[in-house]
């Protein structure tokens, strides 16, 4: 992390630290209309305009060491192939076989030299290229150059392998720009995936990404598994452009929140040992930088009123007893965690659903919340939200680079 970033983190923690009352250069956030949570409408717009036009976590490039490595994604309503071609770039297609349509791979990892259609045996390369057509004199005009499989925008940041369905987004290392300063220092390119947990849960995804969007709850839900290890009191939120932020919390005990380090890297920077940095990243990803390994979560929809979180756990290379131990033992601990707050993502989305909540009140500590909620507007464009639904920008008068 560089130093000006660090400098400011510091500044502006000992300022909570102090602070008495409500800041009076802050204004004033207003409620949240409780329908951006479940209207079947709002959900349609979402899809349309954040989903199918935003950049998403859906893996790390450890995932895909060798040529033929892939895992399929299969959120949103699709399903693409992510691999590592024999020239070693990763890519994504959809899995589709041009000719009837049939998923080419029916597995959710593993590895192919090359796609072959379960139905009618066309074959397709690494790259893409339709190269066999079984029966082709049967195909009038077939011009296999022009039936190769549907690409799907796949670029790779610090390691981690990002898709977009938008053929004319904007590269990726433009979105993820004000994320860099944050994550220096840290290796990220040298992570391995450890284990990865899926729940399906019964609220909105906003609902629950908005519970990793603030540190007030912790003392109260997370009370004897969290609380011991963060200073809450020491919170700091700083916001940034395409609806990121960066959450810093002093720590309590040593370098890690969870257990004595099995390793760390030694190039590994000061600061990710003195707090916890935590980093949610537009539209669906929160990580908090831990020196020893994190979970980097992701928030998907499932339907208006239904989501799927998905937790990958990252650690760092090794085949040593101790770490396969420790990794064995963090996965009942991650889900524990997870299940204080899970146990009242329900109740939440039955109150939003039932009008007893017409909105969402949100005070100063949860400005990252409402600081995201204005980025989906700003992305979907504020004149196609129906007017009840409309949040009022009100910050950016009070974010960063």
């Amino acid at each position: 992390m560089q130093d000006e970033q660090l400098s400011l983190i510091r500044r502006t923690m000992e300022e909570q630290l102090g602070r008495t009352g409500y800041p009076k250069d802050f204004p004033a956030l207003p409620e949240v209309p409780a329908a951006r949570y479940f209207d079947p409408t709002f959900a349609a717009l979402e899809m349309e305009h954040l989903w199918l036009k935003s950049w998403m976590m859906v893996g790390h490039q450890s995932e895909f060491a060798e040529p033929g490595t892939y895992r399929l994604f299969e959120k949103l309503g699709r399903s693409v192939i992510i691999i590592r071609g024999k020239d070693d770039v990763i890519r994504a297609f959809h899995n589709s076989c041009r000719h009837r349509a049939s998923a080419l791979l029916l597995e959710p990892a593993g590895k192919a030299m090359r796609f072959v259609c379960p139905y009618h045996a066309w074959g397709y390369a690494l790259d893409g290229q339709l190269v066999s057509v079984p029966e082709a004199h049967d195909f009038a005009c077939l011009d296999k150059s022009q039936k190769g499989l549907v690409p799907v925008r796949c670029e790779v940041w610090r390691g981690l392998v990002f898709l977009n369905f938008d053929s004319e987004a904007e590269p990726l290392a433009d979105h993820l720009a004000p994320m860099a300063a944050q994550t220096e220092g840290f290796p990220l390119e040298r992570l391995v995936v450890k284990d990865r947990i899926t729940i399906a849960m019964d609220c909105n995804w906003k609902a629950a990404y908005d519970n990793f969007l603030e540190i007030y709850h912790v003392n109260v839900v997370h009370s004897k598994s969290l609380a011991p290890y963060l200073d809450s009191a020491s919170f700091v939120v700083s916001l940034f452009k395409n609806g990121h932020a960066r959450f810093a919390t002093r720590k309590r005990k040593g370098d890690t929140i969870f257990a004595p380090p099995v390793t760390i890297p030694t190039d590994m920077a000061a600061s990710f040992k003195e707090y916890t940095i935590a980093l949610p990243t537009f539209p669906n990803s929160f990580f908090a930088l831990d020196p020893v390994g994190f979970n980097y979560q992701t928030f998907w929809p499932d339907g208006a009123g239904r989501s799927i979180m998905e937790a990958t756990m990252f650690g760092w290379e090794s085949d040593s007893p101790e770490d396969k131990d420790y990794w064995a033992k963090m996965r009942p601990t991650v889900e524990s965690i997870l299940s204080e707050d899970l146990r009242l993502f329900r109740s939440m989305q039955r109150s939003l659903e039932s009008g007893v909540m017409p909105s969402v009140v949100m005070g100063y500590q949860e400005r990252a919340l409402y600081w995201f909620q204005e980025e989906i507007d700003r992305r979907i464009g504020r004149d196609r939200i129906p007017a009840e639904m409309r949040i009022t920008p009100m910050l950016a008068a009070h974010s960063g680079g």
